[in-house]
């Protein structure tokens, strides 16, 4: 296993303060004393399943989001094996943290897939490189509230059905990480807390 590299998997669906999360762990990092100088932080853009190519939405097959993953982890084994061939050095100086946004869930949810070869074998290189998988949730009472709040800048319509749906689809992506061999922390944001749930979620990583 890598000594000098750690790293967080940020999952959630849209509205569940995912991306609050993202931009307030990477404060939180910058405020700790003996923070890594060497960051990555990559949005959801750079892994999920589904995007935005040349203004058209597009979805990436099964094996061009495998092939994604594999090569965000390859980046990372890369300069971690650069790093541990240099020998252990000091956290800050040495040390590499990393965020990815949606990244392995997402996948196991848009290809319907929680067990497989080619599944198995990307978390195990993603246990070789020491993340923690966090999962933002909210409570089935307030979907309807977070969807409304979204729709306020979108200008989508919140019916029952998407509730529903959206409520359906979080207990499946808590059911991934059920099987996940990764430690994972399930943080429901309701209070919208961000600070206060970066600082946790630092504190599980000493």
């Amino acid at each position: 296993m890598a000594q000098q590299i750690r790293g967080i998997i940020l999952e959630g669906q849209s509205c569940s303060g995912k991306t609050s999360m993202f931009n307030a762990i990477r404060k939180q990092h910058g405020l700790l004393e003996d923070a890594e100088r060497n960051t990555i932080f990559l949005g959801e853009h750079y892994s999920q399943s589904l995007n935005y190519v040349h203004d058209k939405l597009v979805t990436l097959t099964r094996n061009e989001n495998l092939k994604v993953l594999s090569d965000r982890i390859e980046m990372l084994e890369n300069l971690s094996e650069y790093a541990d061939n240099m020998g252990v050095h000091s956290k800050q100086s040495r040390g590499l943290f990393y965020v990815f946004e949606r990244f392995y869930i997402n996948y196991a949810f848009a290809h319907n897939e929680l067990v497989g070869d080619e599944l198995l074998r990307i978390e195990e290189r993603l246990i070789s490189i020491n993340p923690i998988v966090v999962l933002c949730t909210i409570s089935d009472s307030m979907v309807e509230s977070r969807l409304r709040h979204r729709a306020t800048y979108t200008g989508e319509e919140v019916t029952n059905t998407h509730i529903e749906e959206y409520i359906k689809t979080q207990k499946k992506w808590i059911e991934i990480t059920e099987q996940l061999r990764l430690p994972v922390e399930v943080i429901n944001t309701d209070q919208m807390e961000w600070e206060q749930y970066a600082k946790r979620i630092m504190n599980m990583m000493k």
